[in-house]
């Protein structure tokens, strides 16, 4: 049956399918689903942050017609933010820091939104790289542009709790899809929004459902080290929905994953499954076989497939 016809590209966000994996796993472990979150309009499961931030935003009067749209991003996000910031009739700019791939801003700027690139010490591209990592200077200068202008609004991700709510969704949406049985969920953590949120979801309906967040291996701030961001960072650019999630201890495991081992998922899940999907999908799908295999037969784990292929065409490299 296809589905119904519906008045905007909006109402095409979230209700993702969920998908058995077939050719990359073993006989002997639990079943693998994917959540193939890389069908939302703008290409990643970004796409319901954006709209629950911007809308949890107008309600509170803090963002109004007029206004400019601010973030920092590495890619996903800040596409999101495009496509959903201007279809709502907002400006969007945002800040990445050099080093992503070129796709990326011309997606954005596609959407029309304005892409400011800047320059982060140290930034490794040709490893896997923590979001949180370097958005640390892109933040500080989205924090002093709402300061300096009271028509610009900054999403936050990191710190906005419409984040992680977009994701009681998407957690409620596996549990329909499948009937209230998973056994485990695994997810690249980025700024944490997903997991938590799905997490809170899955819990609160079963709660010996194992949660494993994922982190780059080469990741300097991450939770697995222990030290979520260089000395002196201010609390306002820092910490946020990471912190608590770790806090409420609903995540069972933080295990790191090699940049090597994400990227040469994700090209068997293209090759062998037909998922055009990016490389924290590899990352994802990775260490679901390791649990899959930990489960045994008869068991379900289940992880997401976060975003398109299309950014990764010119570089491969795991960023959460």
């Amino acid at each position: 049956m296809a589905p119904k016809a519906v008045d905007s590209i909006l109402d095409l966000i979230g209700n993702t399918p969920m998908v058995k994996l077939q050719k990359v796993v073993t006989k002997t472990g639990a079943d693998i689903y994917a959540k193939l979150e890389y069908l939302n309009p703008s290409g990643s499961y970004k796409d319901r942050i954006a709209f629950e931030m911007i809308r949890s935003a107008e309600s509170e009067g803090k963002l109004k017609p007029g206004y400019t749209i601010v973030e920092a991003s590495t890619g996903n996000t800040g596409t999101a933010l495009s496509f959903v910031g201007t279809r709502l009739g907002y400006n969007v700019e945002i800040y990445i820091p050099e080093g992503m791939t070129r796709e990326r801003i011309k997606i954005m700027e596609s959407y029309g939104a304005k892409v400011h690139e800047m320059k982060i010490e140290g930034l490794d591209s040709k490893g896997s790289v923590a979001g949180a990592e370097v958005e640390f200077i892109p933040r500080q200068k989205c924090l002093d542009l709402e300061r300096s202008n009271p028509k610009i609004w900054w999403a936050r991700q990191f710190s906005n709790s419409a984040n992680w709510r977009a994701h009681l969704v998407t957690g409620n949406e596996i549990l329909e899809q499948m009937n209230g049985k998973v056994d485990a969920f695994v997810a690249s953590i980025g700024v944490g929004g997903t997991l938590y949120g799905v997490a809170k979801a899955l819990k609160a309906k079963i709660p010996k459902c194992k949660v494993i967040g994922l982190e780059p291996a080469s990741a300097r701030y991450a939770i697995s080290s222990g030290v979520l961001s260089p000395p002196g960072i201010s609390k306002e650019i820092s910490g946020g929905i990471i912190e608590e999630m770790m806090e409420s201890g609903l995540i069972d495991e933080v295990v790191k994953v090699t940049n090597e081992d994400a990227i040469k998922t994700s090209d068997r899940l293209v090759r062998e499954e037909g998922f055009f999907c990016g490389i924290s999908a590899g990352a994802n799908v990775y260490y679901s076989m390791k649990v899959a295999e930990s489960l045994g037969k008869g068991k379900r784990v289940v992880t997401v497939l976060p975003d398109h292929r299309d950014r990764y065409l010119s570089e491969k490299k795991y960023t959460t």
